[in-house]
């Protein structure tokens, strides 16, 4: 048996708290559906599932310890991911609905380099890694069994996200309260990210700094 059905739907529960939230992953998501619609959003979609599996894989290979060790990596990760957030949330809360250019449309790569650069992301698999990770069970199994559940899970929650906003775009047809809306999403987007922070053992360093 490849783990303990109990363990496993433990598992997807946890999975479920992390992935179907709100957080920036989704906010975008549904911000991308509002303005370009569904399909024109896959190619971003699945750029986000494959960024997270990175994150799995990288923190299976360790890079999540260096994160937990190296409060100066860490400073360096926070800023750049901060950036690059608040990047995306700007772009967000100033999108126009009225112009809506293809060559504005978060693609493939954009979606990649997300998780990567959430620190929700991270926070979510170290705490799955940590908690659900016997000594006594293959490594590499167990790994294998958790990044299945989290897609699984991740898939269809990040589409309901995304469709989310395809259904605002149907509805709404006021270019004032779709840039609302948009400046809205780009908020939480904001939020979900400064929780996330506050919840992880990334602020630590920045305390510290703080303190010399």
């Amino acid at each position: 048996m490849l783990m303990d059905p109990g363990k496993m739907a433990v598992i997807a529960l946890f999975a479920f708290s992390m992935v179907a939230s709100p957080g920036p992953v989704n906010m975008l998501l549904m911000a991308s559906g509002a303005n370009f619609g569904f399909r024109r959003s896959l190619p971003f979609l699945l750029g986000c599932i494959s960024g997270f599996l990175l994150v799995c894989l990288a923190t299976a290979l360790g890079l999540g310890t260096l994160f937990t060790t190296s409060p100066v990596l860490q400073l360096v990760f926070l800023g750049v991911s901060l950036l690059y957030i608040l990047y995306l949330a700007y772009r967000i809360a100033t999108s126009n609905p009225e112009i809506v250019e293809s060559a504005d449309r978060p693609g493939y790569l954009a979606g990649l380099i997300l998780h990567p650069l959430n620190p929700k992301a991270w926070v979510a698999v170290i705490a799955a890694y940590s908690q659900f990770i016997s000594p006594d069970t293959d490594y590499t199994t167990q790994v294998i069994v958790i990044i299945v559940i989290f897609t699984l899970i991740g898939l269809p929650f990040n589409s309901l996200w995304c469709y989310g906003g395809n259904l605002l775009r149907r509805l709404v047809t006021a270019p004032r309260l779709m840039r609302l809306i948009n400046v809205t999403l780009a908020l939480l987007m904001l939020v979900a990210v400064g929780i996330a922070l506050m919840q992880a053992d990334f602020i630590a360093p920045l305390r510290a700094a703080g303190m010399q």
